[in-house]
């Protein structure tokens, strides 16, 4: 059977909103995946800034001019060595602590 041209002209137009809605999501997809990118490399390069500072105070921790200097000390110094470069600890050393914040 003969399909009319009007019911073909519809057809169309739905498949044609129907790909029109697919390049949408896609579009969205794509632009979710490069906010997600964006968030990963910017943990991963706090992370690696994290670990940098705590690595050189574990080296300083073994030379012998911070022997004389007191655990206390040294996580302080640690501590506000991490605050200096935006990482604040408040809230996760209060939960290890226990204490209610």
């Amino acid at each position: 059977m003969r399909i009319s041209r009007r019911e073909l002209e519809a057809r169309n137009r739905r498949q044609a909103a129907r790909i029109d809605r697919f390049i949408e999501e896609r579009d969205e997809a794509q632009q979710g995946e490069r906010a997600c990118a964006s968030q990963l490399e910017r943990v991963a390069r706090e992370l690696s800034i994290g670990k940098d500072v705590i690595a050189t105070h574990v080296i300083a921790t073994g030379h012998p001019s911070t022997v004389l200097h007191s655990p206390e000390a040294c996580m302080e110094s640690l501590v506000e060595a991490l605050e200096a470069n935006g990482f604040h600890l408040r809230l996760e050393m209060a939960r290890i602590e226990g204490r209610d914040l």
